[in-house]
């Protein structure tokens, strides 16, 4: 059995609608699934398609205005396939989390095709946190996952914190990350805690 809460009527720091979906998986204790997607079908940014129409703009305008030979339409009909082509497969659909706790943490981007995802064992999660970056005039705030690195890795990564942005792409604005970091804490707390009264050496 499947709890689903929804967060609608919020902005991502662009201005962008996104939604907050969380799932609650009953028949796997303690499993949630955050899922943050842009409503209405609307794209991370503005950019890929602004610059799609005034390439178009740009070469039409060439064209009436300018003679230009074969080979050089043809180099402009490829930009602009690319151009396309770029926007389609670049477009970030939504974003999710899904947290297992004692096994691990998957992060799933989805594009229009295809999807990227990221698995972080139980044993490698440090902690979660919500960091402040300034970037040109603005502050913006991201969920950060900070990852144990392992002793299998070089000597110079090992023994060191390795911080894991979250939501990166949909951008959500602080209160949405409030709402993912609390339930998160949550069932990092539940865990530690069942981790000591079992003995468990998982949790540190």
């Amino acid at each position: 059995m499947v709890d689903i809460r929804q967060v609608d009527d919020h902005e991502n720091v662009n201005g962008v609608n996104l939604s907050l979906k969380i799932e609650t998986r009953t028949n796997t204790p303690n499993t949630k699934i955050f899922t943050i997607s842009f409503k209405n079908k609307e794209r991370k940014a503005h950019w890929p398609k602004l610059s799609l129409i005034l390439a178009i703009i740009f070469n039409i305008l060439s064209f009436v205005y300018v003679r230009i030979s074969v080979n050089t339409l043809l180099v402009i009909i490829i930009v602009l396939l690319f151009l396309v082509f770029f926007w389609i497969t670049y477009s970030v659909q939504s974003e999710s989390i899904i947290v297992i706790p004692t096994v691990g943490i998957q992060s799933t981007t989805k594009y229009v095709f295809g999807r990227v995802d990221v698995f972080v064992p139980w044993s490698n999660i440090d902690d979660i946190v919500i960091n402040e970056v300034i970037k040109l005039n603005r502050v913006l705030y991201y969920l950060t996952l900070l990852v144990k690195r392992g002793p299998n890795q070089s000597s110079q990564e090992s023994d060191g914190i390795k911080l894991m942005p979250l939501f990166k792409y949909t951008k959500p604005r602080l209160v949405l990350l409030e709402i993912i970091y609390s339930e998160f804490q949550t069932l990092l707390m539940g865990a530690q805690r069942d981790g000591v009264q079992s003995g468990s050496g998982d949790i540190e």
